[in-house]
């Protein structure tokens, strides 16, 4: 028998560089399972800083009234004052911990999880409104869980069913501004003693609770060489990692702890402190990236959920979702005002804040949509001056919904189409530098290399038999040679879900939302490939 299917869930291996050595689960599972499970060891232990680096988002935003002139939605606009171009770009922070840190966080976040599940279910109906970070099984197959495309067709279908009869229906959506960076550590430390049925938070919780809340970290940038004659940081010393990779039998950013304790006694790398704060300049907010700040995030906010269900859900006959920090409600008209105070009011009460240029709503009634007066269900956005957009649509979860269709929001298809211009981009640089060495070799952009990214087969055909055969993922694992160096052996990641890729996507919401419109969006892929080509090979 396979001892590595009695492995628990929470025990993962982790595949990025960090400042701790790379773990080995397969071979040492169990001491780590006995170490992370005694309670007297995770109390006393030393959480290592976490690592921090950004993700950009690129933003298709309008303009600012206020200080940009006037061009509409845009990525990038004109300070009108200065002149100077400001992107409209969203850095998102994260913060990754060291890898046997992440077993404990691990850990922690499963047994919060379970005692969470058990607190939605003991109120009727708040397990339904809960989606993020959870998984909830769908109906017609129980060993897959429900997807963003599944919470996003509920709420729609919702809207539809309140509309049946050509009555007009309300929409509210809500943002919470800087969710993980703003929750109050007060409300977060009797939340999870609550959650865990504790007065006061055992030693061992209260120790993982410190290191996510008065947490320290590095910079990954902070780890890359600096170049010369550029005068920049570029890329990592790839060398040097080679180098601990072949001795020391690990991935990883340094060979040992002496050697990182050396970086920082030189000043060569700096440790920084929580960066998070409030108005009142208070040490606020999680890490977002940790395994256990998803479900830390749903436990802050279990007595706003609450209240919800027991005073509109129940009361009100109101429609109640909350995904993470998207928060969407669905109401009479003549409810409007009174519900959004009362959700800006319980948002203050929680101590974090509304994204007030995010709050927006619609209201979706049957209108008159061609010559033969015939009526459709249409949203229309009620803006801030009270005028209505028609036709504006409901953006929900990455879909646009406008009463009589849903697409695949726009945004989204660009960063699809960005990227595939991005590769034929690269492929182009390659083929002109190789062109220029040697003047006879053919100057092409060979089409099956960029289908990789937009095309790729769930299965290969086998050239053997001529059978489809499925793809695995593979993982690669150091192991010793005989010269008493490690090299990397791959193998392949067996997994019962398919492998699947951004057309897997739009295949998915075709099958859910029962409608082939989401592959019409997309019928100009092979156009923008074949243009971009052209442009790139010139």
């Amino acid at each position: 028998m396979n001892n590595s299917q009695n492995i628990p869930d929470w025990l993962k291996s982790k595949g990025y560089l960090h400042i701790t050595p790379s773990l080995k689960i397969g071979e040492n599972w169990r001491v780590y399972k006995r170490q992370i499970e005694n309670k007297e060891f995770v109390s006393k232990y030393a959480f290592y800083p976490l690592m921090h680096s950004f993700i950009k988002e690129r933003k298709f935003k309008k303009h600012d009234s206020t200080k940009h002139i006037a061009i509409g939605r845009s990525h990038k606009h004109t300070v009108e004052k200065t002149g100077h171009t400001e992107k409209s770009s969203k850095l998102r922070p994260l913060h990754y911990a060291s890898h046997y840190d992440a077993l404990i966080y691990g850990y922690y976040a499963s047994l919060l999880n379970a005692k969470y599940e058990e607190k939605l279910l003991a109120t009727v109906k708040l397990s339904d409104c809960v989606t993020a970070y959870r998984k909830i099984k769908t109906e017609e197959n129980s060993d897959k869980g429900k997807s963003t495309i599944h919470f996003a067709k509920e709420v729609f279908d919702e809207i539809k069913l309140r509309t049946e009869k050509n009555e007009k229906t309300a929409v509210l959506t809500f943002d919470i501004k800087g969710f993980f960076s703003s929750l109050d550590h007060k409300i977060l430390k009797e939340k999870w003693a609550f959650i865990i049925d504790e007065e006061k938070l055992p030693n061992d919780h209260y120790n993982v609770f410190k290191s996510c809340t008065n947490f320290s970290y590095i910079l990954k940038d902070d780890l890359r060489k600096f170049n010369k004659k550029t005068g920049r940081k570029s890329q990592f010393d790839e060398s040097r990692l080679a180098e601990i990779r072949r001795k020391r039998g690990f991935k990883c950013f340094f060979d040992s702890n002496e050697d990182f304790r050396k970086h920082i006694k030189a000043g060569r790398l700096r440790i920084y402190k929580n960066p998070f704060r409030n108005k009142q300049k208070q040490i606020v907010g999680i890490p977002q990236g940790l395994p256990i700040s998803a479900v830390l995030a749903n436990i802050y906010l279990f007595d706003f959920d609450k209240t919800i269900i027991q005073n509109l859900v129940n009361v009100k006959n109101v429609y109640y979702r909350r995904y993470s920090d998207d928060i969407v409600i669905i109401c009479k008209t003549g409810e409007i005002d009174e519900i959004k105070k009362y959700i800006e009011s319980l948002i203050k009460e929680s101590k974090i804040e509304i994204s007030t240029a995010k709050t927006e709503v619609f209201i979706f009634e049957h209108l008159i949509f061609n010559k033969l007066k015939q009526k459709r269900l249409t949203s229309v956005k009620i803006n801030g001056d009270g005028s209505r957009s028609i036709n504006s649509p409901l953006i929900y979860l990455g879909f646009e919904f406008r009463g009589y269709n849903v697409h695949i929001k726009s945004t989204n298809l660009a960063k699809f189409y960005r990227r595939l211009i991005s590769i034929v981009k690269r492929r182009g640089r390659r083929t002109l530098k190789v062109n220029q060495k040697d003047p006879f070799q053919t100057k092409a952009i060979y089409l099956n290399q960029i289908k990789k990214l937009y095309n790729r087969p769930l299965r290969d055909l086998d050239a053997e038999n001529n059978e489809l055969k499925q793809k695995f993922r593979t993982r690669s694992t150091l192991q010793l040679n005989e010269k008493g160096e490690f090299y990397f052996v791959k193998s392949e990641i067996k997994s019962k879900f398919k492998n699947s890729n951004y057309m897997g996507y739009v295949k998915r919401c075709c099958d859910i939302f029962k409608s082939n419109h989401f592959e019409k969006q997309l019928r100009k892929r092979r156009h923008i490939v074949y243009t971009a080509i052209k442009r790139h090979l010139k």
